[in-house]
């Protein structure tokens, strides 16, 4: 239900936690600090400022502004996401998201809180047809395509298909790709797909086909190099580290699945497929062994080249959750990013108001808005209209928490995404009193 929102999400909260000295009141005379947040899609936001409450707030062109007075520092901005629905076995299920965002002048006066939500595609019907029977192993193909809109991706059975994908409507760049796909049961993963072979097509018009209808046989020259991952400082106790491994596309929203589930090597992409300003994205992982609630240690690297990959997890961190409330308050005590820059802080919880309703409020803080305090509080925001009410006694609640560090400021806009984050985790369920 929850997905925290920086490295491996976002998250954090307001009333109550965190104000850590630089909250305060109004402060007399002297001038206000304008900060705006971009918060997407987002449908409804409040914003509070200092230890103030929350109160709505206008949202223009995706945009909340918040004036911060003379003599203040802290400031949160709430959003509540378009609603999401899914179809399942003919039922209709709603998803709500909301985000808190709690900062200080100190973080920027430009920063983001996005909405991830449902992409609304138009389509249309990309054909072509791809054989990869000549690289060992593949026994999957693959059709990706994306413009500056929309990404989307199909997998086929087989070494070779002639298929028919609804792909996004427009000019879009086209991948074909050869997959080696395989089963494990570790962490409870059953499909694992391997990228094999890879060719890139530009300018392809949807609807149309690929390569003018000729079959496509991807060869050596499609053929991926598979380059080193090395971990270090994985803790004592936990499972054997995994890599999750994905190509974005520059000026594109498409991309390529690299690897789902990447051990000791990935596969990374051959020259001919690569474009200028195309990017890496690896998220690396390991859990605890034993014990309840699981803890991890997770790193995210972006790079614009591939190569041999290091990563080096955080010390281990051991959270055994917050006491159960409707909206509780997080203890987040850590050493391991301590004289760091760039640190940041998340909670969420997630329930289910209904059988068919799913809420997921998401926090995140920044070092300077926790000004050394360790307590977290997720805000009752309840008095805005738009917003959902906390979850009823006797109520199922999925926490999860988060403290991370990048080499980069991940909230400010126009920062770069070139870098790494680091991130220890822990998350668990308990009954609302």
């Amino acid at each position: 239900m929850i997905g925290l929102v920086f490295s491996l999400g976002w998250t954090v909260a307001g009333c109550g936690g965190g104000s850590g000295g630089n909250g305060g009141g109004g402060g007399g005379g002297g001038d206000s600090t304008t900060v705006t947040v971009k918060v997407g899609t987002a449908v409804t936001a409040a914003a509070q400022i200092g230890t103030g409450a929350f109160t709505p707030a206008a949202i223009t062109s995706g945009i909340v502004t918040v004036s911060v007075p003379h003599g203040t520092s802290n400031f949160a901005v709430a959003a509540a996401c378009p609603l999401q629905t899914v179809g399942l076995n003919g039922t209709q299920y709603t998803l709500i998201e909301e985000n808190v965002l709690e900062a200080s002048i100190a973080d920027g006066t430009s920063l983001s809180l996005p909405c991830a939500t449902a992409e609304t595609i138009t389509k249309g019907s990309l054909t072509g047809n791809v054989d990869a029977s000549a690289i060992a192993g593949v026994n999957y193909v693959g059709v990706s395509a994306g413009n500056s809109t929309a990404g989307t991706d199909q997998m086929i059975s087989g070494a070779s298909s002639t298929f028919s994908a609804q792909m996004p409507a427009g000019t879009d760049r086209v991948a074909l790709e050869g997959y080696v796909h395989a089963t494990s049961s570790q962490l409870g993963v059953n499909s694992i797909f391997t990228l094999a072979a890879v060719r890139n097509f530009d300018g392809v018009a949807v609807p149309g086909s690929v390569n003018g209808g000729s079959t496509v046989a991807l060869g050596a020259a499609d053929a991926v190099t598979m380059e080193p991952i090395t971990y270090s400082n994985v803790p004592n106790g936990y499972s054997a580290p995994i890599t999750v491994a994905n190509y974005f596309w520059a000026n594109s929203v498409g991309g390529i699945l690299l690897s789902n589930m990447a051990t000791s090597q990935y596969p990374m992409v051959p020259a001919a497929a690569a474009e200028s300003g195309d990017s890496y994205l690896f998220l690396s992982r390991a859990d605890s062994a034993t014990g309840f609630p699981p803890q991890s240690v997770l790193v995210d690297t972006w790079t614009t080249s591939g190569g041999p990959l290091t990563v080096t997890f955080p010390a281990a961190w051991t959270y055994a959750g917050p006491t159960p409330a409707a909206l509780p308050v997080f203890t987040l005590a850590y050493s391991g990013f301590n004289g760091s820059s760039n640190v940041h802080y998340g909670v969420g919880v997630g329930w289910q108001p209904d059988k068919t309703t799913s809420v997921d409020r998401v926090v995140t803080a920044t070092a300077n808005y926790m000004g050394g305090s360790t307590s977290l509080a997720v805000p009752d925001l309840t008095a805005v209209t738009g917003f959902a009410a906390p979850p009823a006694s006797g109520t199922l609640v999925e926490w999860s928490a988060e403290i991370g560090q990048s080499n980069f400021p991940v909230l400010r806009v126009g920062s770069s995404s070139s870098g790494t984050t680091s991130a220890v985790s822990s998350a668990g369920t308990y009954s609302t009193p």
